[in-house]
């Protein structure tokens, strides 16, 4: 886990449970991936994702809300995907579905955002007569904000053969979307977590566990709050097996 471990230090900044998300009730940490494909993102960062920061705490820009840029969102009938993307580079993303909500967000580096605002034009040559319209549960939509909040937007099947012109705007959603879903790491604000005794966190089997004692500095002692175990976890590791606060657990 070197390449990971050193890039990951550079993308986060150490805080503490004030600054940890709360984990959406039933949530998940990441998309399920097949045995092979997990090992080979434990040796290699996710290149959609390369240079992007952790989004702690609160991202108000001047004191006020980031505006949208672009929303591309994705439903069937078993799950709805949402990206947004936000002023100043903030990416949102919200999956539901039957494994369970899974909620990150992160903030890409500048020149990525120039890239994936390339669309803000290209989206007035793509006429609505050229797209293949939403059939039953499947349906798409691409959205474009303007300075003024008004916003232009195309609607499809996600599953269609797009115009290319639409399919060169939505391939690079998708892939972002898919690479914040897939990660364990930069989108997941226990990364940098610096545990305190008491903090309680909900793991990745959606179980609540309570820091018990830090040894040395380095490693935690966590008791599961409805089960006779404990777990031993290297500071460093607590991304891999946590997802967030207990604050959703009172909702």
């Amino acid at each position: 886990m070197g390449v990971v471990a050193s890039s990951l230090a550079q993308q986060t900044q150490p805080h503490d449970i004030t600054q940890v998300d709360a984990a959406p009730l039933g949530g998940a940490m990441a998309t399920p991936l097949p045995e092979a494909q997990r090992k080979e993102l434990m040796k290699y960062e996710i290149p959609e994702l390369a240079g992007s920061r952790q989004a702690l705490g609160s991202q108000t820009i001047e004191g006020s809300l980031p505006q949208p840029i672009i929303d591309y969102i994705a439903q069937d009938a078993n799950v709805q995907q949402r990206i947004s993307i936000f002023q100043g580079g903030l990416v949102v993303v919200d999956i539901r579905g039957a494994g369970g909500p899974i909620r990150k967000k992160v903030i890409i580096p500048d020149d990525a955002l120039k890239n994936y605002m390339k669309s803000i034009n290209a989206l007035a040559k793509v006429t609505p007569v050229n797209v293949p319209q939403p059939r039953g549960d499947r349906r798409a939509v691409l959205r474009i904000y303007s300075d003024s909040h008004a916003y232009s937007e195309r609607v499809f099947d996600p599953s269609g053969v797009l115009p290319q012109v639409l399919n060169d705007q939505v391939a690079p959603m998708r892939d972002l979307l898919r690479a914040i879903s897939e990660d364990r790491g930069v989108t997941n604000s226990i990364a940098g977590y610096m545990p305190k005794e008491g903090d309680k966190l909900v793991g990745d089997d959606r179980k609540v566990y309570k820091v018990m004692r830090i040894m040395d500095g380095t490693i935690v002692e966590l008791r599961c709050m409805s089960q006779p175990t404990t777990m031993y976890v290297a500071v460093k590791d607590l991304y891999n097996y946590f997802i967030g606060t207990t604050g959703a657990e009172t909702q």
